[in-house]
């Protein structure tokens, strides 16, 4: 159960044990720089266990670290603050304290001899296959971890996996035939097609005007920045033979053929210009990003960028909306309309987006009103159709493996399929984003043993993850309310 909470991340269940090991060896960013609001050594209190401060920025460290990478490495702490990072570590330390209550409770302990065991077998700690304490020492010690706290995690996390054998609880075999006759359940479906583009609306400058005033809010200016920028594109570094010669032997192993022989200098000279260019514009740019930032930089040009531009790319307006005014960009790659090179911006000012006036917003919200009243009136439609239902036979639908309708697409047939067995009535009207279906089952079967056995693994994989997000809310609810949590922040 543990092993499926750590994988799917749900319930926010990752044991200190799996958090140590994947911290260390992978990087870290922000150790120590984050202030937390509390005073006190103890974050939280759960039952007789005690959460304290440094394995909350632990924590925090870890689940920053991960996020930081996610998104190319440009988080800042306030941006972590706005995601809930150290909500987010406590609440996976107050669910951890919980269940190592109730591992203690019942008994479950962790020798030293298995401690020992699970630190000399990982094979981070390795030197030649055999466990090296000189770099396991120098391994934590990188990561600002002491070995006291990590064999600590360590044992919390053997503990958790002890318990996890006990709740692991398997399939019954009748939960595995509901299960599966619910997935391969077919549905004998007569259906009609309206179409939202077969309806006609005639919009007025008033009722226009109206349905702005309902959802102005909603039609704002584009965010802007007011930037200082400096760009070297590739064709402005000067190509001379000897310095492509000597690029060429410095890096001989970015040239290979598919056997992995280096390829000669005359048949990749065209690929040694281009890389040649690319490094070198990229260190010219690295000089003008440390000019730009001191604001010592002559060459700099001021310019402004809104989010829905981009002739600079989408990853520099990305950057852009998680900077702070006067922070310098590193130079990063792009391709404009007619140059590639390298571009390092120092954001000057942040233009927020203002409400649009009606004329300005007029456009879209004539689109907007055109197809929210099409959207309306179908569903009118589809209400009144019911009265001379006339459907169509497309035979037996299957929620495991749809067909493609006549007058659907292959992903309108898909939705379609799925939105179907989730309805509780035998008819009724289920709504595309272009499309209304009018339906009625007329009958129901399960597809035959052969196929059952076919699919058996995966019905089987998909019947125990359901069981276990079941078991695993009710144990955390039955946790929360035998030990009392404490929160000091």
């Amino acid at each position: 159960m543990i092993g499926f909470m750590q994988k799917h991340k749900k319930y926010l269940i990752v044991t200190i044990w799996v958090s140590t090991i994947a911290f260390v060896g992978a990087g870290f960013v922000g150790w120590g720089s984050y202030s937390f609001s509390s005073t006190s050594n103890a974050v939280a209190v759960v039952g007789e266990t005690k959460i304290s401060m440094d394995k909350m920025q632990r924590e925090y460290a870890r689940l920053y670290n991960i996020y930081n990478q996610l998104i190319g490495g440009t988080l800042d702490e306030e941006q972590a603050k706005k995601m809930g990072v150290e909500e987010q570590a406590i609440n996976n330390l107050i669910i951890k304290a919980l269940m190592l209550n109730y591992a203690h409770d019942l008994g479950l302990r962790v020798s030293k001899e298995e401690i020992i065991k699970e630190i000399t077998t990982t094979e981070l700690f390795q030197n030649n296959g055999k466990f090296d304490e000189q770099i396991y020492k120098k391994i934590l010690q990188e990561n600002q971890l002491r070995p006291k706290d990590y064999e600590e995690g360590i044992q919390e996390g053997l503990l958790l996996q002890k318990l996890d054998v006990l709740l692991n609880i398997p399939l019954t075999p009748l939960e595995t035939e509901t299960l599966s006759a619910g997935y391969l359940m077919e549905d004998l479906v007569h259906i009609q097609i309206l179409d939202k583009k077969a309806i006609e609306v005639k919009p007025t400058e008033k009722k226009v005007k109206k349905y702005w005033e309902e959802n102005k809010d909603i039609y704002q200016t584009e965010r802007g920045y007011e930037v200082s920028s400096v760009f070297v594109p590739l064709d402005s570094i000067e190509i001379q033979e000897a310095n492509l010669e000597g690029y060429y032997e410095d890096f001989k192993n970015q040239f290979l053929d598919s056997s992995g022989q280096v390829i000669p200098y005359a048949q990749v000279k065209n690929q040694v210009i281009e890389k040649y260019r690319d490094s070198q514009a990229q260190k010219e740019a690295l000089k003008e990003y440390i000019a730009l930032r001191k604001n010592e930089n002559p060459r700099a040009k001021n310019l402004v960028l809104y989010e829905g531009n981009e002739d600079y790319g989408i990853e520099l307006i990305n950057l852009l909306s998680q900077a702070k005014e006067q922070d310098t960009l590193k130079p990063i790659k792009v391709t404009t309309k007619d140059k590639v090179g390298y571009i390092t911006i120092k954001l000057i000012k942040i233009i927020p987006s203002q409400p649009k006036t009606y004329e300005a917003a007029q456009e879209s919200v004539k689109e907007d009103f055109l197809d929210f009243e099409k959207t309306r009136l179908l569903k009118e439609k589809a209400t009144q159709e019911w009265n001379a239902f006339k459907g169509i036979d497309v035979g037996y639908i299957s929620y495991a493996e749809p067909k493609t309708i006549q007058g659907l697409t292959k992903e309108e047939s898909q939705e379609f399929s799925q939105e179907l067995f989730k309805q509780k009535e035998e008819k009724g009207y289920i709504l595309l984003e272009n499309k209304a279906i009018l339906y009625q089952i007329f009958s129901q079967r399960i597809k035959n043993s052969a196929i059952i056995r076919k699919n058996l693994d995966f019905l089987m994989q998909n019947a125990s993850q359901i069981k276990a997000r079941i078991i695993e809310k009710e144990f955390l609810d039955y946790l929360s309310k035998r030990y009392k949590t404490i929160r000091k922040i």
